[in-house]
């Protein structure tokens, strides 16, 4: 036996499919190394274009891209925004907000006023109360028929709904002109008034919920409840604003703008009362800069826009109107419990006698 080891056997032949030494393959669609060769058998590189490096063969994309071309995955076409889905009242499918119809007000005040007029301005509304008062127990009477059409039919009478408008519309007049805000007396005008200087636009008819018409006294609570509040303020403010314009001749700005969203808010309150409009009322403080309906100024409270003097000043008017508000609740529960207590004796007394 030889101690030598037998010849190692020879390599085996190198495979041409096969890149060097400790270069692994591209992956498939990807373009060789830097200085590479195509393989034979591997798929030509993908170029930029989206194209293969052989012309009219088309070569795949990489993996989790779409083909060439085409937006990626999850985007909508081209030259169209991304949104959501569609909402009720909410958005469009392309994110364009569909406003809800609310009513709107214009009034051009912040003019000179008559001194004379501001002095007697609550004797000089003594009729238009008095008209109002009637057109108000006309109004209940046709809005209780008009609830039972609605529950059924989703919607308002044109008739009805038609004297309801004329209704609001006259008593915003009335309360626009006893708030000091206009120097014009209200023309006893059912319906329209062009010529007068406070107008209101009340939205088109649209469909009613059945469910909200049949709760929609429990919806109006909390309306009611701001709508209240904000009265019993502005019957503070309002008697320090009557001090001011005697000597002035006109109202502050301040006091124009939160009178004016106070007039606003109880005006979309009477409309979603009435069943004339479905959107609970809204916008107390005003109007978001790019939020108005058309873009243009109709008048200064069209969009509504308030200064920082007009924002505090309605401030006050909801913190002195939430304190008389409970104050004027303690007081009337205490009134009636005085009065219980005082009728309870007598009754027992009058027992007893008619006893014996």
């Amino acid at each position: 036996m030889s101690d030598q080891l037998p010849p190692a056997p020879p390599p085996p032949p190198e495979d041409p499919n096969q890149p060097p030494y400790g270069q692994q393959p591209p992956p498939y669609g990807q373009q060789p190394p830097y200085g590479g060769q195509q393989q034979p058998g591997q798929q030509p590189p993908y170029s930029q274009s989206g194209q293969s490096g052989q012309q009219g063969q088309p070569g795949p994309p990489p993996y989790g891209q779409p083909p060439y071309g085409q937006q990626p995955y999850g985007q909508p076409p081209y030259g169209q925004q991304q949104g959501y889905p569609q909402y009720p009242g909410g958005a469009d499918p392309y994110g364009q907000m569909v406003r809800e119809p609310e009513v709107q007000i214009d009034v051009h005040g912040l003019r000179p006023q008559k001194r004379w007029t501001v002095l007697i301005r609550l004797i000089l509304a003594i009729p238009q109360l008095i008209v109002m008062f009637f057109l108000g127990l006309a109004g209940l009477v046709v809005l209780i028929i008009g609830w039972f059409a609605a529950l059924f039919t989703g919607q308002l009478p044109t008739g009805m709904r038609e004297f309801l408008i004329g209704i609001l519309q006259y008593q915003t007049r009335v309360y626009g002109y006893l708030y000091l805000m206009v120097d014009e007396y209200p023309p006893f005008a059912f319906f329209e008034a062009p010529g007068y200087p406070i107008q209101v636009d009340v939205p088109p008819p649209t469909r009613l919920n059945p469910a909200a018409v049949f709760f929609r006294i429990i919806l109006m609570i909390p309306g009611w409840i701001v709508t209240s509040v904000l009265q019993e303020g502005a019957a503070v403010i309002a008697f320090f604003v009557w001090i001011i314009m005697l000597f002035t001749g006109r109202q502050p700005e301040q006091a124009f703008g939160a009178t004016s969203a106070m007039l606003r808010y109880e005006t979309r309150f009477a409309a979603f009362s009435g069943m004339l409009t479905p959107t609970q009322p809204k916008g107390l403080f005003g109007d978001l800069p790019g939020a108005s309906d058309t873009g243009e100024r109709r008048s200064p409270t069209r969009p509504l826009f308030l200064s920082s003097g007009a924002r505090t000043l309605l401030i006050v008017m909801i913190v002195i109107g939430a304190i008389a508000f409970v104050l004027n609740n303690v007081f009337s529960n205490s009134n009636n419990d005085n009065w219980n207590s005082d009728r309870a004796p007598y009754t027992v007394s009058q027992q007893v006698s008619q006893h014996r």
